[in-house]
């Protein structure tokens, strides 16, 4: 039974699940202060990052993988996934993978976070009830992203 954290980064609110054997277990927002300096959120979210390692222990670490929006946002962004990286390699001694967002979302044939959100809400109706898209996009990406990974993992032949 695979163990995955996913995660879906952003400055701002980095989304994060965990899946066990299949069933989704917890998620949940990694929001540093907004009056944080960039560096002040950089060693808060290393600290959330290592505890989610350390509490679950997974065999799958994932990563979003970035796209250019522009230039400014792509080097916070990078940033943020260099502390998942080294946090996994110190901690877990594991290395992320990362995936794209459009391979993930076309395996489910959705277009856009709010087509991943409506659907993460339809699939789990209980966990995701009082959940608006504003509060809840990044967590539905994280997950969808979990899903996607235990997809992969079921297809693959037992070696």
């Amino acid at each position: 039974m695979s163990k995955i954290l996913s995660f879906d980064v952003s400055s701002v609110s980095t989304g994060w699940a965990f899946l066990f054997g299949g069933k989704l277990q917890e998620f949940g927002v990694i929001q540093p202060q907004k009056a944080f300096r960039l560096q002040e959120k950089l060693c808060w979210f290393k600290g959330e990052v290592n505890s989610l390692l350390r509490i679950y222990e997974p065999d799958y670490i994932l990563v979003e993988e970035v796209y250019l929006k522009n230039v400014k946002t792509l080097k916070v962004l990078m940033q943020f996934i260099g502390v998942i990286n080294l946090e996994c390699f110190q901690e877990a001694s594991e290395e992320p993978l990362f995936l794209s967002p459009q391979t993930v979302r076309s395996m489910f044939g959705l277009k856009n976070k709010e087509e991943v959100f409506e659907f993460i809400k339809k699939k789990y109706k209980v966990k995701f009830k009082n959940i608006k898209f504003e509060d809840g996009n990044d967590m539905s990406d994280a997950v969808l992203q979990a899903l996607y990974w235990q997809n992969v993992l079921e297809e693959k032949p037992d070696e």
